[in-house]
This record gives structure tokens, sequence and C-alpha cells, in this order.
């Protein structure tokens, strides 16, 4: 579950205010009942997230939508996380532009770890946010990462490993996982029986058993 901070994720362009007028439509769309947007009260030029009724400790949002972006291609480090992609390395997930982000882009860095109310987390290589502590109604949604050195986040992340390995391993998963090998085995026994027929001898015969003069065979495997 590891999250990248990009260094200076904390500037905000001066001069530049952001207004309800500026937030896209599906952004309203999108937000929860239980939120608001209004302007933030830790930074005056942005808009925050507001709860408008009490948000539970464990809570999650999102995951946060943007771009996928290499660094060198980013312009702000302000609305965006970077994650590792196996295939492609460090990513960035860029949301300046309010079009091509959700409503987490709206939530704003904390000041300091008291203010701090939600913690990031990855989750099959996307961000999502996590409420660290009880948010009351009226209060501002303020997220920071301070790694695991912070105990509140640690024993946050480690009931999140616990609830992932449980749900791994409940009767539902090992059932589904089950389903997946036993389509897996079926498929595989089906692709060694077409290899030891042999194409034309295989076509030959399906062409003459079905009516309409279709591979029944490629059919079955299809399906």
């Amino acid at each position: 579950m590891a999250v990248t901070v990009v260094s200076g994720g904390l500037s905000v362009s001066e001069g530049v205010s952001e207004t309800l007028e500026d937030v896209p439509p599906h952004v309203w769309k999108g937000l929860p009942d239980d939120m608001r947007l209004r302007r933030s009260a830790v930074n005056p030029n942005r808009i925050g997230v507001w709860a408008a009724q009490a948000l539970p400790r464990g809570k999650r949002f999102g995951p946060f939508m943007g771009d996928k972006k290499k660094r060198s291609q980013v312009t702000s480090n302000v609305y965006m996380w970077e994650v590792y992609f196996p295939a492609r390395g460090w990513m960035c997930v860029d949301a300046t532009d309010p079009l091509k982000g959700n409503w987490l882009r709206y939530v704003n860095w904390a000041r300091s770890a008291q203010e701090q109310n939600l913690f990031p987390l990855e989750i099959n290589r996307a961000i999502y946010y996590k409420v660290l502590r009880p948010i009351g109604p009226g209060q501002e949604l303020l997220v920071w990462y301070n790694g695991e050195d912070n105990p509140e986040i640690a024993a946050a992340l480690e009931e999140e490993r616990a609830s992932s390995l449980s749900k791994k391993n409940s009767p539902r998963a090992k059932r589904a996982r089950k389903k997946l090998l036993e389509r897996e085995r079926l498929a595989a026994v089906g692709l060694r029986g077409l290899k030891s027929t042999g194409p034309d001898r295989l076509r030959d015969r399906d062409m003459r058993e079905s009516e309409e003069g279709v591979c029944e065979t490629c059919v079955s495997l299809k399906a």
C-alpha cells in the first residue's frame, strides 16, 4: 500500500483562486450526499470538501481519478499522487484538470497532523482516502500522508491489511478462485484436444456434422 507524495505537493500557484462555478458538472453529480463543496478553511484560494453529516472512522472514498502521466509531463504537483505500475513504472495520477478528476480532487492538504482526518492508501494501484478519525458535520475533509511512522495511520493500515486478507480467504473468494481455476483447466483441456486432433481433420469432421457449416468445437471453446 505504498503511496508517494511528490515533493512540493503543498504548493499553490499564487493569484489563482478556484470558485464553485469552476467545478465541472460531473463532479457535482458524483459528490456523495453527505458531502458539500465550499471555500476551504485551510486555503482561501481553494474549494474544499465538507462533511454534511458525521463520517465514521474507517469509511473509505475513491478512487482518486486523474490522468496517468510521467512525472516529467506534470505541470503542477498540487492535485496528484504517484503510484507504481509494474508495466509502466512510477506514474502520476494527475487531477490538475478538473475535467479529468472527481470530487476527491477538492480534498485539501492538512497543515498539521492534528488537522488531518483522512489518509491515502493504495488498492490495486488506485488511490483511496480513508477516514482516520471521526469527522463531525461541518468539518472540512483534510488529507496528508505521514507514512507508517504515525501510530494512528500505522494502526489503520494494519486494519486494512487484515480486512483485505480476511476477504481474500472468505468462502466466497475461495469459491470464485475455484471456479476460475476450473474454467482455466477446462480451457486447457479443450486446447490440448484441439491440438491432438489436427486442424485439417477437425475442420472436415465439424463441417460435416454442422448443418450450417459452423465449427462446433470453436463455438464450444468460445462458450
